[in-house]
């Protein structure tokens, strides 16, 4: 009886795989992300009166100059783009820490789909102008309690935990690809056709008579010196050491 075998253990250097769970939280979370965008953005005429009203709570001692400024169109526009982008910013930061794999993050982009469907409830009783803007609120609501949801599931969890477990690992070098050995080349000789024949050494005749060199066949062969210039000039002619000849006085003498 063979003992069963168990599975092998994961590699510990790889990165977890993202389960299907977190994957469509995160893609649900940017639907909300959107349909707050266009609900806030519609919502304009509702929070300009609600603007204008806290103007009118301030002291009648307020410098006229201050309350111009307070009650134009720009400054509002100003200070709900600034809370609109700030708000967007967060969501979309904690959403990518969540999607990868911050047990934190998971924990508060869940609550934050809760409130926005506790938030939609409380709308649909009131007083929401104007109507349409319902739609976006509904949409985005829907989407952030289906996302809420998703990231309380175990799995969701376990991927967090193991992305912590990941990230605690001391970082590995990069295993490059070896290249495959190759068999050493044979030895060859330089001509395997043509042996090099080894080279004739000079040396003295082995027949026929024998020759030595003479005195005179000695100086021939011996190299003479250019002493003028660069060997451009002809040296001079030797001088001839014949005695002259003594026929012109012998003449004088006989007369």
């Amino acid at each position: 009886m063979t003992a069963p075998t168990q599975p092998a253990p994961p590699d510990q250097g790889t990165r977890p795989d993202r389960p299907d769970a977190m994957s469509i939280a995160t893609e649900l979370w940017a639907v909300v992300i959107i349909g707050q965008i266009v609900a806030f953005i519609g919502q304009y005429p509702s929070l300009r009166d609600a603007w204008d009203r806290q103007i009118r709570t301030l002291p009648a001692d307020t410098p006229r100059e201050q309350v111009d400024l307070l009650t134009s169109n720009g400054t509002l526009i100003v200070v709900l783009a600034i809370f609109g982008v700030a708000l967007t910013v967060v969501s979309a930061g904690l959403v990518l820490l969540t999607r990868n794999g911050y047990n934190w993050a998971r924990l508060i982009v869940a609550a934050m789909g809760v409130f926005i469907t506790v938030n939609l409830v409380f709308s649909l009783f009131g007083d929401v102008a104007p109507r349409w803007v319902m739609i976006p609120m509904i949409i985005s609501g829907v989407a952030g309690v289906g996302a809420s949801v998703l990231l309380l599931r175990r799995e969701s969890e376990q991927y967090c935990r193991d992305m912590a477990a990941h990230r605690k690992r001391p970082p590995q070098p990069p295993q490059y690809p070896q290249h495959p050995q190759y068999p050493p080349h044979p030895q060859y000789s330089q001509h395997p056709h043509h042996p090099q024949q080894p080279q004739h050494q000079p040396g003295p005749p082995t027949g026929g008579p024998q020759w030595s060199p003479s005195p005179g066949d000695h100086h021939r062969a011996t190299p003479q010196s250019w002493p003028y210039g660069d060997g451009q000039h002809s040296p001079p002619e030797p001088q001839s050491t014949r005695p002259q000849s003594n026929e012109g006085n012998e003449s004088r003498g006989e007369s």
